[in-house]
Formats: structure tokens, sequence, C-alpha cells
């Protein structure tokens, strides 16, 4: 199978999240009509779910280390599914946040394998290159999301966007269960295997430069998770726009991440990826400050719009090549590190994501603040744990 029809395969199951998260969005003021409660406690599920997802992909990929990669994606889109229906039968918030959480885990069983497949097969610029393929592909989930769930909203109500997301991951396993090509073990991750899986965790916790690409990414993370939960409030409450205006604004934030998407895939054939990563930081944290700027000048929406393109758009320079940079040094251990970017980024995000909605007063600055303060931590990070390093070892360190 060529890379661009593994990237196209696995772009459906990367796809999980972005829809889960960004799909019901435009249902949150109605489902918290519905279950009579506020909008935060229907936000908060967005946090719920990205720490449910963290569990999943702790426990996955090592998981898939050993017992491989498809079994354990496919165990993981039953669970989506079956979360899914269950949740389009709610009636109590407290129901809601508990199937939530079992999507949530679902998705992370299944999406922890992808980056491991990526890095069974490439390694340095040509992982950075399919990572970057395989994330534009994936970009247009987040981009059609709101869109979805708008159109679902007039023909249907917020129950129906959940049968959706359920058929969506019954197609996934379909695909995956049919198409997925089933990697042998080498014998190197075979004798790994015997290792105990907290040695195994340590040892790739120990890798000082590869951490700091898994907090650099954990950061850069953070901050599109933050826009996320605030963004119903930000753009719907707090500046009034119609759902049209607000799916349209979401399609500029995708395109704009697609966009620095494929000048980063055209300029891995010039630069390593740590190179390229510190130049899409520089710009997440640029573009921070001009929503900063926004927010004390109390700016029209039409300032904050193109700013916040910028800053999510960054995330297209981001994701691949740190993910690259890290899985570069664990040939043997792709699995389990793998885990550990999706856990400590989906847990890192659901903590501050989750914290900021506590600060939520009716303005942009806790938004605009949690952004910019994790958009700093995240090229500090990078910079300080890397030690310099703008190029990748020829030879695997593991």
């Amino acid at each position: 199978m060529s890379n661009f029809r593994l990237a196209m395969l696995l772009a459906v199951v990367f796809a999980l999240s972005p829809l889960a998260i960004d799909t019901y969005l435009p249902a949150i003021p109605m489902m918290a009509e519905n279950l009579g409660v506020a909008s935060g406690d229907i936000a908060v599920t967005i946090s719920i779910y990205i720490l449910g997802l963290a569990l999943g992909q702790f426990i996955g990929g090592p998981l898939s280390d050993s017992r491989g990669r498809g079994g354990v994606m496919l165990l993981g889109l039953s669970v989506f599914a079956l979360s899914s229906l269950v949740l389009a039968t709610t009636h109590h918030v407290w129901e809601l946040w508990a199937a939530r959480f079992l999507q949530s885990v679902g998705g992370g069983l299944a999406t922890v394998v992808v980056p491991a497949i990526v890095r069974d097969r490439t390694e340095g610029r040509e992982s950075a290159k399919l990572m970057a393929l395989l994330g534009l592909i994936m970009i247009a989930a987040p981009a059609l999301a709101p869109s979805i769930g708008s159109l679902l909203l007039v023909v249907s109500d917020w129950r129906s966007i959940f049968v959706f997301l359920a058929i969506y991951a019954a197609f996934a396993f379909g695909l995956i269960a049919y198409f997925l090509p089933i990697r042998q073990q080498s014998d190197n991750v075979a004798a790994s295997m015997k290792t105990p899986l907290i040695t195994r965790y340590r040892y790739v916790l120990g890798h000082r430069v590869a951490m700091g690409y898994v907090l650099a990414q954990a950061f850069a993370f953070s901050v599109m998770m933050i826009f996320l939960t605030h963004s119903s409030s930000f753009y719907l409450e707090q500046f009034g726009v119609s759902e049209k205006v607000f799916s349209l604004l979401f399609a500029g934030n995708i395109l704009t991440m697609a966009l620095i998407n494929r000048i980063n895939s055209a300029l891995l054939s010039h630069f390593d990826p740590p190179v390229l990563l510190r130049w899409a930081l520089g710009l997440q944290v640029g573009a921070c400050g001009l929503l900063v700027l926004a927010a004390y000048n109390h700016a029209s929406i039409w300032f904050y719009a193109p700013a916040v393109m910028l800053v999510i758009g960054s995330l297209g320079g981001t994701t691949a090549n740190s993910s690259a940079s890290c899985l570069h040094y664990f040939p043997n251990h792709s699995g389990i590190a793998s885990a550990l970017l999706g856990t400590t980024q989906y847990l890192l995000a659901a903590l501050i994501s989750g914290v900021s909605t506590l600060f939520m007063n009716g303005t942009p600055w806790p938004m605009v603040v949690g952004m910019a303060v994790c958009s700093v931590i995240s090229l500090v990070v990078l910079v300080t744990m890397t030690d310099g390093n703008r190029h990748l070892p020829a030879l695997p360190v593991a």
C-alpha cells in the first residue's frame, strides 16, 4: 500500500476525535436548554472527552506494541460507536458525562495506533511528510464538523449528531477491518515486549530531547483546546454571530491550518522537522500576541478572527514535526512513544481547558490569556529541553 493510500485510510480514523469534538459545538446551547443545565455544564464535556482520550491512548499504545495495531484500532472504534448511540439517548447531564468519557476512551484506543503505524513505515523527514499528509486529509474533519452539526440541527435535534458519529465509526471499522495491512513485529520489538511495561515507559520518559518534543506539542495543542472550549461562548454569545457565520469562521481556521500544512510539507524537503517546529511555534506566539492586543483594545470580531486563524493555523506546522521528531528515537517502542505523546497532550489540554472554564466572565480575556501563556511555554520548553538540537540523528537512538 502506498503512503498516500495509507494516509487516506488512517485519516478516516484520525478524524474521529475532531469530529467528536467539533460537530456538536453549535448544539451546546440547545443541549443545555434541553437538559436543563448551564452551557458550561455541556462545554465541560470537551474536557471530559480529552481526559478519556488520554486514558485510551495510555492503554492502547503499549497494547498495540504487544497485540498488534489493527486489533486495538478495531476495539476502539467499537467502543466509540456504541458509546455514541448511548449519548443519543441520554436525558440527564451525568449520563452525558459518563457516556462521553467512554466514547473518548474508544477514540483514544483507535487513534493512538495511527502515529505508531507511521513510525513502523518511515522515519525522520519522511515520517514528518507522511504525518503532514495525514494531517492535511484529516483537516477536513474540523472544517466540516460544525457545518455538519448545524445541518443536522436544521433537520433534527442534537441527538442526531451522536447517531451520525456512531455511523461514522461503524464505517471506519469496516474500512480498517478490510484494508489495514497487519504488519508483523520485528525481532527487536518482540524482544522488547518481555520488558515490564513500567520499565518501557520509564525508558521513553527518560529521553530528555524526546520529552522536549512531547511537552512542546502538549502545550501547543492546549492552545487550540482552550479556544475550542471557549469558542461557542466567544463567537455566539460574546460577539453574537449567527451559527452560519460561526461555521464560516471555523472553516477559515482550518483552511489556514491546511495552507501552513502544505507549506510545511514543501519545506521538509529542505529542513529537518525540529527547525520547522520552531518556526511554527514562533508564529503561534506572535499570533497570540495579536489576540492580547485585540482584547486590550476591545477590538471587533473581525480583528480577532485573522489572529485566531494564525494561532490555530500554526498547528499545521507543529503536530507533524513534533510527532516525527519524538518518534524518531523509538523504532522499537513506537506504540508507547505515541501513547506518551497523546496522553501528555490530552491530559494537559483537558486540565488547562477545564480550569479555563472556571474563569469565564463574559469577556475574551480568560481564553486569550490561557492561549498566550501556553504558546509561550511551548516555545520555551522546545528551545531549552532539546538543547538547541535542530537536526535528527542519522540513526535511531533506540
